[in-house]
């Protein structure tokens, strides 16, 4: 009888790599493959700001209430920057708490995408729609004389 199950490798055939810097200090092989934004392109920040509405490859996202540059030293002796999306729910955007605030970690721009910063992750981060000008209107006026 056929299945239409993925048979299971051999456990000596599975190579595991580590896809961001939390499964690189649990031990997984850091195999030092990065992304990097190249130096005078735009980065996370210029990308995303507060009030965009982002999602995630994997089914995720939401309001973004802050963006923050991070620091990698990498095992080349390298220091890698990277940034993490800090969002809320949009039912939340207004008014939210601690506990509504959700985080995407270690994004990098590469070309026009927002990407995760160790190679073997292949998560990816969209800008689905852009906040509004925070600048008011301004108004005109007419003189009648």
């Amino acid at each position: 009888m056929r299945t239409h199950r993925k048979q299971a490798l051999p456990a000596s055939t599975k190579t595991y790599e580590a896809h961001s810097t939390y499964t690189a200090a649990l031990g997984a092989p850091d195999r030092c493959r990065y992304r990097r934004t190249p130096a005078g392109a735009p980065t996370v920040a210029d990308l995303v700001r507060p009030g965009d509405r982002v999602s995630t490859s994997y089914g995720t996202g939401g309001v973004v209430i802050e963006v923050k540059e991070y620091f990698h030293a990498a095992p080349t002796g390298e220091t890698l920057s990277h940034f993490t999306i800090v969002y809320v729910p949009p039912d939340r955007a207004l008014k939210h708490r601690n506990a509504d605030r959700h985080w995407i970690n270690e994004c990098v721009v590469v070309g026009d995408r927002i990407l995760k910063l160790f190679e073997a992750n292949t998560d990816e981060v969209f800008v689905v729609d852009r906040a509004q000008a925070t600048e008011p209107r301004r108004s005109r006026t007419i003189l009648i004389t």
